[in-house]
């Protein structure tokens, strides 16, 4: 059932909440993969130290977290198994320098990939392009996945300023395309959330967030919007804006969640920030921090340069990498403020993991869409 838009989102407490009134993520662990690298994307239970230099998206199997297929701007899609003595199992030609993102899907039968302005679908087991989706968009692919449960659906997104849903099982793509999103504004990227995936948050290239509806009763329909993300007073800096990293779904309260970054200060410093989707804008609820002296391990310094992406794992780490070569593991610990109105409302942070399927011992089986 889909609860009424109003029930969902939180009205917006007027001012800044201080720190001391938010929950708190503190640095847990964290790895540096070279300082000449550049971490763009992290996924799930993956070393894929074989991955090639120019590698633009990673994306895994569902059924084998060893699986995984890789892009690059190098015009080619790749297939791993990290457990081969020679991981790469397959190479696809895409002949554009334009391929920024890929997915498995149908059963893991299926690769689709994102190259130029057109969306190329191969067969996984026999290496064969099955078709070309041509026409659905007019400007460069940023985004596809695969829908984690109808796994024969597809969504892409574009520069065209389009989100289109295809059905793979039709062979002709004027039959395939199911709908249009009309997102208003360039497509970075955008992930499905809430226990079906039944939403879909988009992030534009100028980092406006808009929350979209995909059931069969609300598909396209525009749920929220929130288009001062890098403005906001716990981001911007004076010669630096935030920008979103990622959103994640709250499972206790049903609601959407920002993972966004600060701009740089004049000490070179950044701040990590969660927001919850409230009405009229995101409501900052935590923020990223160093371990509290003499509380955890010495020399961790959390990220220097911009964050590139974050998952969140079963039991709700959450990790997050970026451009300074880091890949930090951060985890909830709430601050006295936050810790006790946590208690009085008998429940804490609960991020929905990443990876679909993945449900923490306990949790109810359904709930109601976060709009």
């Amino acid at each position: 059932c889909t609860a009424p838009i109003a029930a969902l989102l939180l009205p917006h407490a007027a001012g800044i909440p201080t720190m001391a009134a938010l929950g708190c993520f503190r640095l847990k662990q964290q790895v540096l993969l070279g300082h000449d690298v550049y971490v763009y994307k992290v996924d799930c239970n993956c070393d894929a130290t074989a991955l090639a230099a120019a590698t633009s998206d990673v994306t895994f199997f569902q059924s084998s977290p060893f699986c995984l297929a890789s892009c690059s701007r190098d015009g080619s899609a790749r297939l791993w198994d990290l457990r081969a003595s020679e991981p790469c199992t397959r190479a696809f030609e895409l002949k554009t320098d334009e391929a920024f993102s890929c997915s498995v899907g149908r059963g893991d039968a299926a690769l689709a990939c994102g190259a130029g302005n057109k969306v190329h679908l191969f067969d996984v087991g026999q290496g064969k392009r099955l078709t070309v989706y041509k026409d659905t968009h007019t400007d460069t692919v940023n985004h596809v996945r695969f829908h984690p449960v109808d796994t024969s659906k597809l969504l892409s997104g574009s520069m065209d300023n389009l989100i289109a849903l295809l059905d793979t099982n039709e062979a002709k793509e004027d039959q395939a395309l199911l709908g249009i999103i009309p997102n208003e504004e360039c497509v970075q990227s955008f992930n499905l959330v809430g226990p079906d995936r039944n939403t879909l948050c988009s992030v534009s290239t100028t980092d406006q967030v808009r929350i979209w509806g995909l059931g069969e009763a609300d598909f396209g329909i525009r749920r929220a919007e929130f288009l001062g993300i890098r403005e906001n007073p716990l981001l911007a800096r004076e010669d630096s804006l935030g920008y979103v990293v990622s959103t994640f779904y709250d499972e206790p309260s049903s609601q959407v969640f920002l993972l966004a970054g600060s701009g740089e200060d004049s000490a070179g410093s950044r701040l990590l920030a969660l927001f919850r989707v409230a009405l009229p804008e995101a409501e900052p609820v935590a923020t990223f921090a160093l371990p509290v002296p003499g509380e955890g391990p010495s020399g961790l310094t959390g990220h220097t340069g911009l964050v590139r992406s974050a998952i969140c794992l079963p039991g709700g780490a959450v990790l997050t990498a970026g451009e300074d070569g880091h890949i930090c593991a951060w985890r909830e610990e709430g601050s006295s403020d936050a810790a006790a109105t946590a208690a009085a409302e008998g429940a804490a942070f609960g991020l929905e993991p990443t990876a679909f399927g993945a449900r923490r011992e306990g949790a109810p089986v359904s709930r109601s869409a976060p709009y």
